[in-house]
């Protein structure tokens, strides 16, 4: 069984972790208040890992509504004019 041993980690990379999550954490709600109702879970769900869930928010609030979006536009482009 792996151990983990806090001592053997250097401060400076528990502040750089913290400050990653938090601006994370920061983002995901800022953004997600302005475009989502769920933005307390995006802000808490933000402070537990990187980047796991910036890559999810992405994929979910970004990247899916652009692409059906985007085939909806291309729909409508190959309907014949009345």
């Amino acid at each position: 069984m792996h151990k983990t041993n806090l001592d053997s980690v250097p401060v400076w990379v528990l502040i750089l972790v913290a400050c990653i999550l938090l601006i994370q954490s920061l983002f995901l709600f800022i953004h997600s208040r302005r475009h989502t109702k769920y933005y307390w879970i995006w802000g808490i769900v933000g402070l537990i890992q990187a980047p796991g869930p910036l890559i999810a928010y992405w994929i979910v609030h970004i990247y899916l509504p652009r692409r059906k979006e985007l085939r909806k536009i291309g729909n409508d482009r190959n309907q014949p004019n009345e």
